[in-house]
């Protein structure tokens, strides 16, 4: 009776690799299904997994069928093999078929595409010949999602891994039922899924296996030697401007954006240090930005996105955001977080809410909020878990799993 881990990429399965590499290393049973490009990091991490590719109904005649015709258009060499792209599309469409009928389903992903897929017959019946004894996703919709609920519906102990706020995705993970244990990144986090309804006794303050390094010595260690290499003082106040695209509309809600905003920030920032010698001024433009760096400003440099963000955090003394999850980083490294408000994305990151930064109104307060920082208030590096015996995410994880498998060995899971 495995331990049965599903997982998407990027966060996702930075997320649940560390629990599944820990898990085995206690001795228990694990299968991974790793979804889209997770299978490929799984590799890379030397976590075994399978893909949709290996499901026992992934070989069968009108799943091929339809993923052949579903993936007819895919451009050849990408990051998801062929194969496992067929049995993803075709075990999924098929499962919208079963549910709506061909006119229903062919309307629905012509209307959604793959966000109309939440196969949970498909998935009931996999874990019907699998016989988990625990089931564990993250946030994630669609399979994720799925997985969770087939769980639900069987009867198997599960868990629903938050990895950053899940804004939107609470509207389903609260729901009555949906996992045995729901695990958060903070206490924010956790009073928001409360005040949503949830079982407090449900939810649970573990954090995120993903931002483990930013904790780890060697990775402090590393950014001390870098701000002695580049000759920032000890005296001195590093600030980080973690910068961002703002497009002229939101891609899913009704909000205008003002493509200015990053370089507004930036120039706040300019103007304060050119008139605070005692500060330095470090850029990071995301990769996707279309920006030049304007040199010869004194105590104002490029840090390139090849550059190790993890050692960088640890460099610097404060971070100022908008909504980029550099913020959330930073704050994990126990720098001091600004979030500045006044991008159309701004509501779909309250770091000031959820405890991770301070926020300020605008661009134009930028000055007043850098003044007022008190950076002695600040984690210190002996605050942080790895100094204080406090147990890891990953550990806090694998606690939690191993509560419910101990308790599901009756047959019955704590309330």
């Amino acid at each position: 009776m495995p331990v049965v881990l599903v997982a998407y990429g990027g966060g996702h399965v930075a997320m649940l690799a560390p629990v599944a590499r820990s898990l085995l290393a206690r001795g228990h049973a694990v299968v991974f299904l790793g979804l889209t490009t997770a299978g490929a990091y799984l590799e890379r991490a030397g976590v075994p997994c399978i893909g949709y590719r290996h499901l026992p109904e992934a070989d069968t005649a009108d799943v091929v069928e339809w993923g052949r015709r579903l993936t007819s258009e895919l451009a050849p060499g990408g990051a998801v093999p062929l194969q496992e792209s067929i049995a993803y599309m075709g075990l999924n469409y098929r499962e919208l078929v079963a549910e709506h009928g061909n006119e229903g389903a062919a309307q629905l992903f012509a209307q959604k595409g793959r966000q109309a897929f939440c196969p949970v017959g498909m998935f009931k019946r996999w874990f019907a010949m699998l016989r988990p004894s625990l089931v564990m996703a993250t946030n994630s919709p669609r399979s994720e999602q799925a997985a969770l609920q087939a769980a639900a519906e069987l009867g198997v102990a599960s868990i629903c891994a938050v990895d950053v706020f899940a804004l939107q995705e609470i509207q389903w993970i609260k729901k009555p039922g949906y996992a045995s244990r729901i695990c958060v990144l903070n206490e924010q986090v956790r009073d928001m899924f409360v005040a949503q309804g949830c079982d407090a006794a449900g939810v649970v303050v573990t954090g995120n296996p993903a931002f483990e390094r930013l904790q780890h010595p060697e990775v402090r260690e590393a950014g001390h030697a870098l701000r002695t290499a580049r000759g920032w003082g000890a005296d001195e106040v590093v600030i980080l401007w973690a910068s961002q695209v703002e497009p002229e509309r939101h891609p899913f809600a009704a909000r205008q954006g003002d493509p200015s905003f990053p370089r507004r920030v930036e120039a706040r920032l300019r103007e304060f240090v050119c008139d605070h010698p005692q500060y330095r001024l470090v850029l990071r433009y995301h990769p996707s930005e279309r920006v030049e760096f304007q040199p010869g400003q004194a105590r104002v440099e490029l840090s390139p996105s090849s550059e190790d963000l993890a050692t960088l955090l640890h460099a610097v003394d404060i971070v100022v955001v908008a909504t980029s999850t550099v913020g959330l980083e930073a704050h994990l490294a126990g720098r001091a977080v600004l979030a500045v408000q006044g991008s159309m994305f701004s509501p779909d990151a309250p770091y000031g809410q959820m405890g991770i930064a301070t926020d300020v109104a605008s661009p134009e307060l930028l000055g007043q909020a850098l003044s007022s920082i008190n950076l002695q208030a600040t984690p210190g590096i002996d605050e942080l878990p790895e100094r204080t015996g406090q147990l890891s995410p990953t550990q806090k994880l694998v606690e939690v799993v191993e509560s419910l498998l101990g308790a599901s060995v009756g047959g019955q899971l704590p309330s």
